[in-house]
């Protein structure tokens, strides 16, 4: 069954909420893994093709979370092929059972985080934002700022 306009961006919204904790989770399951952000886009792809197997009412957290949690197995396995794979699958899974057990916390943690960044002079923020999200080395941001 195909959804409504008004159903499709309240589904669209809790994907746009959700976006952090995914992440979040995403991250604890991959720890020092490059691709992070390819499987939340293809998580995101994926809850966007199912949208219609999605129970409104349900826990929408838990479902994006399994559904992340198979699109990191498939990335593992692709690592795996290459000879890349960080640590076992039983580890993995005991990852993956321990981050879904506290979801609400990561999601806390990560508003209070952006609350406090948020708070910051313009000049600090920005050093953060390059520091974190940059793949430039600090070096280069002392020669911009001068």
């Amino acid at each position: 069954m195909e959804l409504n306009a008004t159903q499709q961006a309240e589904f669209v919204s809790q994907i746009a909420n959700h976006q952090a904790a995914l992440h979040a989770y995403i991250i604890s399951l991959m720890p020092g893994v490059d691709g992070v952000d390819d499987v939340l886009q293809e998580t995101n792809l994926v809850l966007w093709e199912k949208r219609r197997t999605f129970e409104p009412g349900s826990n929408f957290r838990a479902w994006a979370c399994a559904i992340a949690r198979f699109r990191v197995m498939g990335h593992r396995r692709k690592l795996a092929r290459l000879g890349l794979q960080m640590f076992d699958d039983d580890l993995a899974e005991q990852l993956a059972t321990e981050c879904e057990a506290e979801p609400e916390e990561l999601t806390d943690r990560m508003r209070a985080l952006e609350h406090c960044l948020g708070r910051l002079p313009q000049k600090e923020r920005a050093l953060i934002d390059f520091r974190y999200f940059s793949d430039s080395q600090l070096e280069e941001y002392a020669a911009q700022c001068g």
